[in-house]
């Protein structure tokens, strides 16, 4: 009974899924395989678990080899060997080997030296967090709490705090056996029954999803980060590999282009696949439109390329699948305008097969060639209106792509949020909202845009761009001390050697080398997350005494109190007077290349071993104040 069907819409081939009903054959087939999978899984489980705690029961001993001492015989001396008990001395430890029936096999010694330490002081107590080197999009914890923290202390409000979350994580019957059994039923079904996976899929029976949704991995996807259990029942081999999604989009190119695309990050700053800073939908671009006539792009081909180039062989009429022209109607949505032996490259094909399909997807009208078809618009720029300096207040948006120019018309993302458009938007070059960068040049002894006067892109509290601020030098990544521009430090990782110790407030980070004013000390990272997590994760930083979030900009906020660097050791200096110590950098928050980090900057010249201090803020110890002055 199928319930997949392929249907044809704009040249490009869709899946059509039919949901069955609960009395279709195809319903109660998976419904009887899975039944009879997991009564074999759950018989074959009771016996393996009594197999295992008998084993545990008998106390079996496996047999010492007897220690010899250099000549081959036995030790058998069995004391202290010279010495003082209050200094260091030497024993002989006697280790008897004992048969399976309780009678003693053998016996050997074993020399041990005895080494009286003095008495190790404890560490401080102090909490964990895991290291990472980049920010991690976190947004919202999960509405069910993993464990009510200080669940054993009576002064925290566990009751109020835990009205934060819907429901706790404990509650949800969860068991992963149950991951294992889908697999074997699937592939059961597929191999037995000759059912797709997709209509297996579809049928809703199994507890897990087979392929992956949006936000959800399917039991393929976890299949391959886990060691799955061998169990007697199962029929899978161990070279099979599930497929990763639907076997019937593996022909269409537009589909694996989008798959293969979303993998990849949107910020053009990132090289990172499944980047876990920039979550959102990266987008394949809008279909171009030719902007040279097919007449002039022929006239570029100046000597034939391979066998059936189209200047050679102009009678063959060629016969291509359904798939193939898809794929190069995509091809061409992504580059028209390339001659017909670059295409050929591309599709694999002959050239004049290229050039035949070329002439009836986008026939040469002779029609007079559209001056701007991608949406680029001549003239004066009009007056622009941009919020993104104010970081406060501001918060990035997703890259824009849209056809025609940025403004209400197209519906900019950009337009919208009053944003410069960045390198990784999807308007065009010349768009007048693009951000032009800054013109520094070197001077001479100095580096420039920091020493620069008004360099554009350090008033609008962004760092260089080194695709756009091209005199500056941001784009070369060279060592700290001969490093030409100064505005490039987060992107380019300037950071100085660092090292966490005891300090006078508890842990602190301490400069092992020295550092001038204006120098990067270290990145400030952690999880961004929203107001909603920065509440709920206050409760209890209120109460532990310590909290780890620098504010962003209205909408997000940096944690780092489970994921961080040496930066969340830094500690607080707000002196009043020069008999305290001084505060000697300032946390500075810069928009680099579209993405908001935090810097840590000396604003005077550091020694080694000196400690960093940073002046948290009035805010910080609004509270303390309050109870002081009480």
């Amino acid at each position: 009974m199928p319930v997949t069907s392929i249907v044809q819409k704009d040249d490009i081939l869709l899946e059509q899924t039919v949901q069955p009903s609960d009395d279709s054959p195809i319903y109660k087939l998976v419904q009887s395989v899975f039944a009879e999978v997991l009564a074999e899984f759950r018989d074959w489980k009771v016996k393996y678990c009594e197999h295992i705690l008998h084993s545990l029961s008998h106390g079996k001993r496996s047999p010492r080899v007897p220690i010899l001492d250099g000549d081959g015989t036995p030790l058998n001396i069995v004391g202290n060997v010279g010495g003082s008990p209050d200094r260091d001395t030497e024993r002989l430890v006697a280790v008897t080997s004992y048969s399976e029936d309780g009678t003693p096999r053998s016996t050997s010694t074993i020399p041990l030296q005895v080494v009286h330490a003095e008495l190790l002081e404890p560490h401080k107590p102090y909490e964990s967090c895991s290291p990472i080197s980049r920010n991690i999009f976190r947004g919202d914890d999960d509405d069910a709490m993993a464990f009510i923290p200080y669940a054993d202390d009576a002064t925290f409000d566990h009751a109020d705090h835990m009205l934060c979350y819907s429901s706790f994580a404990w509650q949800d019957d969860y068991d992963p056996d149950l991951e294992v059994i889908s697999l074997e039923a699937a592939y059961r079904l597929r191999t037995v029954h000759s059912l797709l996976y997709q209509d297996i899929d579809s049928t809703g029976v199994l507890p897990f999803k087979l392929f992956s949704t949006p936000g959800q991995p399917g039991v393929f996807t976890l299949s391959r980060r886990r060691d799955l259990l061998k169990w007697k029942g199962t029929t899978i081999p161990c070279s099979y590999s599930f497929p990763s999604r639907s076997s019937l989009s593996h022909g269409i190119l537009q589909n694996r282009l989008e798959r293969a695309h979303a993998l990849f990050c949107p910020n053009l700053n990132c090289i990172e696949s499944l980047c876990t800073v920039h979550v959102e939908y990266n987008p394949m671009p809008p279909p171009r439109k030719p902007t040279i006539r097919l007449s002039e792009l022929l006239k570029r081909a100046e000597r034939p390329c391979e066998a059936g180039c189209f200047l050679q062989i102009k009678t063959l009429l060629p016969r291509w699948s359904e798939d193939d022209i898809s794929s190069f109607k995509t091809i061409l949505d992504i580059e028209p305008d390339m001659i017909p032996c670059d295409h050929a490259e591309l599709c694999f094909k002959p050239c004049h097969e290229v050039l035949h399909y070329r002439r009836l997807l986008y026939p040469d009208l002779n029609e007079p060639q559209i001056e701007h078809p991608n949406g680029e618009h001549k003239g004066r720029p009009r007056l622009q209106d941009f919020q993104d300096a104010v970081l406060h207040t501001f918060h990035r948006n997703e890259p824009c792509y849209h056809s025609g120019p940025c403004d209400v018309s197209s519906n900019c993302l950009c337009f919208k949020n009053k944003a410069h458009c960045q390198r990784n938007c999807r308007c065009p070059a010349k768009c007048a909202r693009r951000w032009k960068g800054c013109r520094c040049a070197k001077i001479r002894n100095r580096m420039s845009c920091v020493n620069f006067k008004r360099c554009p892109c350090i008033e609008a509290r962004r760092e260089c761009d080194p695709e756009l601020c091209v005199k500056c030098g941001c784009r070369y990544i060279e060592d700290p001390e001969t490093s030409i521009c100064g505005n490039s430090q987060i992107q380019q990782g300037h950071f100085k050697k660092l090292e966490v110790k005891e300090s006078p407030w508890g842990l602190g980070v301490f400069l092992l080398e020295p550092a001038k004013q204006g120098d990067l000390i270290v990145e400030y990272v952690g999880e961004l997350i929203y107001e909603m997590t920065f509440d709920s994760r206050g409760e209890v930083a209120d109460y532990r005494g310590r909290s780890y979030v620098f504010g962003l900009n209205e909408a997000l906020s940096l944690d780092s109190s489970r994921a961080g660097n040496s930066s969340r050791f830094i500690n607080h200096s707000g002196a009043s007077n020069a008999s305290e110590t001084q505060c000697n950098c300032r946390a500075f928050a810069r928009l680099v290349n579209g993405e908001h980090r935090i810097g840590i900057f000396a604003i005077m010249n550091i020694d080694p071993e000196s400690e960093i201090l940073i002046d948290y803020g009035p805010a910080f110890f609004t509270e303390q104040k309050s109870a002081e002055a009480s």
